[in-house]
């Protein structure tokens, strides 16, 4: 795998991060203006890598991190909920999790990570084909509430174990928006 990176501050920056890396290149968690950064990570340390290098990057504007097809859990998916907390200046966050092992408690992460984004505009989270059950999308759908300033959302529990009480939740949720 390799690794692709545009201007490493106040532009795009892509980045393949493979398992055995414990974090993205020193000189973007040095950045306090990257606007974006998107890349594939490969399993739960790919996404600790990211937790850890999201932890410094307060004036982040977008987030784009693509986990599908990749064997990332519960603990890969709390650490990116984790680093969502500090990431107060996001407009747009796309977080793909579809066909990995992302069951409630990464879910449950991911939505406590999302609350306190009220500069946030676009969300898109895509779910599908995982072991996302109710209280999963209950807590994604109580972290939107508080989420004001929403123009566009996207959300995908497709094939998921989320059912009747899950998909209430989240519709009561985007009633009060």
């Amino acid at each position: 795998f390799g690794s692709s990176v545009g201007s490493a501050c106040g532009a795009t920056m892509s980045r393949f991060v493979h398992p055995s890396e414990s974090a993205l290149p020193d000189a973007v968690v040095r950045c306090t203006v990257l606007q974006t950064i998107s890349g594939t990570a490969l399993g739960n340390g790919g996404a600790v890598a990211i937790y850890n290098s999201l932890q410094n990057l307060e004036l982040l504007q977008q987030i784009t991190l693509i986990f599908a097809y990749t064997q990332v859990g519960d603990t890969g998916a709390v650490a990116i909920g984790n680093s969502l907390q500090n990431l107060e200046q996001l407009l747009k966050i796309f977080l793909d999790f579809k066909d990995t092992q992302v069951g409630d408690a990464g879910a449950v992460a991911i939505g406590h990570g999302l609350q306190n984004l009220e500069q946030l505009q676009q969300i898109t989270l895509l779910f599908n084909r995982t072991q996302v059950g109710d209280a999963g999308a209950a807590a994604i759908g109580n972290s939107l509430q508080n989420l004001k300033q929403l123009q566009q959302i996207t959300l995908n529990f497709w094939s998921t174990e989320v059912g009747n009480d899950g998909a209430v939740a989240i519709g009561n949720s985007l009633q009060n928006l």
